[in-house]
């Protein structure tokens, strides 16, 4: 919940720029990627309802969506990866393990972390 404002913070306080130019075309698309994950947050409670093991699988669904579109946006193949492994990985928990409820985050938390570390590494290799 707090990772935009959090980044936008880090990146102003050194005076980076902390967004695109207001003309810029993708500025729309990054509005709608945004919004996709809170506004999905129904679906999620719904399949809570009816199950509450699928709490995280059908976050990480929404997730792995989520970040499809940053593939575009950023240019980064790496966000294929990491929408894949989400979407899999929800698939998979919420079909092969309904009653259990923690996998599917511990799952996604280090899925998230060693993205994290990939990006790092690949984009250090390209400077």
């Amino acid at each position: 919940m707090f990772i935009f404002p959090l980044t936008q913070l880090i990146l102003r306080l050194p005076g980076c720029p902390a967004g695109l130019p207001k003309a810029h075309p993708l500025n729309q698309l990054a509005m709608q990627a945004a919004f996709i994950a809170p506004l999905s947050l129904l679906v999620i409670g719904a399949a809570a309802l009816y199950n509450i093991n699928w709490f995280h699988p059908a976050f990480m669904l929404i997730l792995g969506t989520h970040y499809l579109p940053f593939i575009f946006l950023y240019g980064m193949w790496e966000f294929a990866v990491l929408s894949a492994t989400l979407i899999g990985g929800g698939v998979a928990t919420g079909m092969l393990l309904p009653d259990t409820f923690v996998t599917g985050g511990w799952f996604t938390a280090v899925v998230l972390l060693l993205f994290a570390v990939l990006v790092q590494i690949t984009s250090g290799l390209s400077k």
